[in-house]
């Protein structure tokens, strides 16, 4: 059964991408303006007469692009940060403390805003300003898993065997916080596909003519009562991305756990 669905997945998938080949996002005809579906423009066109079926694959394919590239970012550098810190303490852990505390006191979203509003609109300020607040999280689980593991006498006896520092990293700290750190990446997916969208809707993430969940949103709501289709297809496309992130993260929890049983 669940070769079956994957499969199925598998093939809508490339059916849409197969539709993005043959449809392009960014040719406008206004003769076509808000054309109803048909079977050229299976979702109709937009106020500017583009495929809107296309604009909503393009905008999903540059969401799950911005997103893996930003989480593996983040991950990357709060992991790194975290093995140092938990690994050897010192003052590298001290300042990385303080680094997080001055951090953690704003909420996310708030904290994003300002750095993106800061840094100028456009998608490179957002990457930016969502690994500067992102990375905390990644740091923090690193350095309290590799803090709790250190001490146990298996790396104690690797010490003795005459191990240096970056093969008992390597061989017996790195693999239990790269479990757990992709736990936290699922979850990071859909967080940041929703920084993404929401920074999108008020302008301050990706820029026109580039399609977006969020940017379509605020492109439609003109048309909300004439052609509410605008705005229902690029908000299902966020609610069932997320819902999906959340369920993949649940999955990711279960298999963690059971192996760490």
């Amino acid at each position: 059964m669940k070769r079956l669905l994957w499969f199925i997945f598998s093939v809508w998938i490339g059916i849409l991408l197969i539709y993005l080949g043959t449809h392009s996002p960014y040719t406008t005809d206004v003769t076509q303006r808000l054309a109803s579906s048909s079977m050229q423009h299976w979702l109709g066109t937009d106020a500017l007469g583009r495929d809107f079926l296309a604009r909503l694959i393009l905008a999903g394919v540059i969401s799950f692009l911005f997103s893996g590239v930003t989480v593996l970012l983040t991950a990357t550098v709060g992991t790194v940060l975290g093995l140092f810190a938990g690994y050897y303490g010192g003052l590298l852990k001290r300042i990385i403390h303080r680094i997080e505390e001055s951090l953690i006191i704003f909420p996310d979203t708030v904290l994003a805003l300002v750095l993106a509003g800061l840094l100028g609109a456009g998608i490179n300020s957002l990457v930016l300003a969502i690994l500067l607040i992102k990375w905390v999280s990644y740091a923090r689980l690193t350095e309290t898993i590799v803090s709790s593991t250190k001490q146990s006498e298996y790396i104690w006896m690797a010490r003795v065997n005459g191990l240096s520092d970056a093969m008992i990293v390597r061989r017996h700290l790195l693999w239990p916080v790269l479990r757990q750190v992709r736990v936290l990446m699922s979850v990071d997916i859909g967080k940041i596909i929703l920084f993404l969208s929401a920074f999108s809707y008020i302008g301050l993430g990706v820029q026109p003519p580039v399609p977006e969940w969020g940017a379509m949103l605020n492109e439609a709501r003109p048309y909300f009562q004439a052609a509410p289709r605008f705005m229902i297809w690029p908000g299902l496309c966020i609610v069932l991305t997320v819902s999906a992130s959340m369920w993949w993260n649940r999955r990711l929890q279960q298999q963690t756990a059971k192996k760490g049983a």
